[in-house]
């Protein structure tokens, strides 16, 4: 039975890199007014209403079985509200979260649920569920089609640059962010590095014999191997207009996370107090349960 996490505040596991990038973007002069236009009246608004008019929706009357894996998920993570999710027709092991930051909703593909066993999905859904409990669906949005939408605008794109080339960087800081909401939410090393390994391109004809070991040590090795001042800018120019950060160097971050000693500080900072009477989880600090009324602890 995994843990679930009472009071977690993002603030306890947000990755340094993405709260320094994400402070550059909101520096950014006039970004309120940009983000509402691309919001309201852009080609976004369209992504979001034809993708709900033609993706299966994922509830409990419908497919019961991913419906209570991903709630349970989205109660362990303490969020506030509990997302809609969609499924999307691909081979890859994909998932995105997309709407508005108050209504955002998690897209997950075919292939993340045909390839992943369990413990997988949780983390690939934590992940998403991270970028919605941290606020990251908006900018996100903004990275992936502020270039499509200036490119239509005589001059911007010159103007847009700045401001896309940040929104780029902080897009792969925020996956760190997520992918340790991501272990928070499944709770197992293994399984979260075994999803980044699937991902990274491991076939399918060896999905059980793979040695998660290997994929670790490769991780571990990656920086040493290629720190160099050569390497540092071949990495840079590489993943400029990159969203997402390399799969291996997610698992390195992560490994380096668990390794800290942090993620077992957090789980411990939100063990929650269990009602003797109905069982429901309580912060530490209650003194009555305010689903019976039990003040007996």
């Amino acid at each position: 039975m995994k843990q679930k996490l009472i009071n977690l505040q993002t603030s306890s596991y947000e990755h340094p890199f993405d709260k320094a990038a994400l402070e550059k973007v909101n520096a950014i002069p006039m970004l309120p007014k940009i983000v509402n236009f691309v919001m309201n009246w852009t080609v976004i608004k369209w992504k979001i209403v034809s993708m709900c008019g033609s993706n299966f929706h994922v509830t409990k009357g419908a497919c019961p079985d991913l419906a209570e894996l991903s709630n349970e998920i989205f109660d362990i993570l303490d969020l506030d509200r509990h997302p809609e999710l969609y499924m999307e027709q691909d081979y890859y092991i994909n998932a995105y979260t997309t709407g508005h930051q108050k209504d955002a909703f998690i897209v997950l593909s075919t292939g993340s649920v045909d390839r992943l066993d369990d413990g997988e999905l949780q983390f690939v859904i934590g992940h998403e569920a991270g970028h919605i409990k941290s606020n990251h669906v908006l900018y996100h949005l903004m990275t992936a089609y502020l270039a499509q939408i200036v490119s239509a605008i005589p001059g911007a794109s010159t103007v847009s640059l700045p401001l896309q080339t940040a929104l780029w960087y902080w897009n792969r800081m925020s996956e760190f962010t997520a992918d340790r909401a991501g272990l928070l939410a499944c709770q197992d090393l293994n399984a979260a590095l075994s999803a980044i390994m699937k991902m990274s391109g491991l076939p399918q004809k060896y999905y059980d014999t793979a040695s998660v070991e290997g994929f670790m040590q490769q991780a571990r090795e990656f920086d040493k191997k290629y720190g160099g001042t050569t390497d540092k800018i071949i990495k840079t120019l590489t993943i400029f207009d990159e969203d997402h950060p390399w799969t291996i160097v997610r698992a390195s971050e992560l490994i380096k996370w668990y390794e800290s000693g942090e993620y077992e500080r957090i789980l411990h900072g939100t063990k929650p107090k269990i009602c003797p009477v109905c069982g429901q989880a309580l912060p530490l600090s209650a003194t009555s349960c305010p689903v019976c009324g039990n003040t007996k602890f």
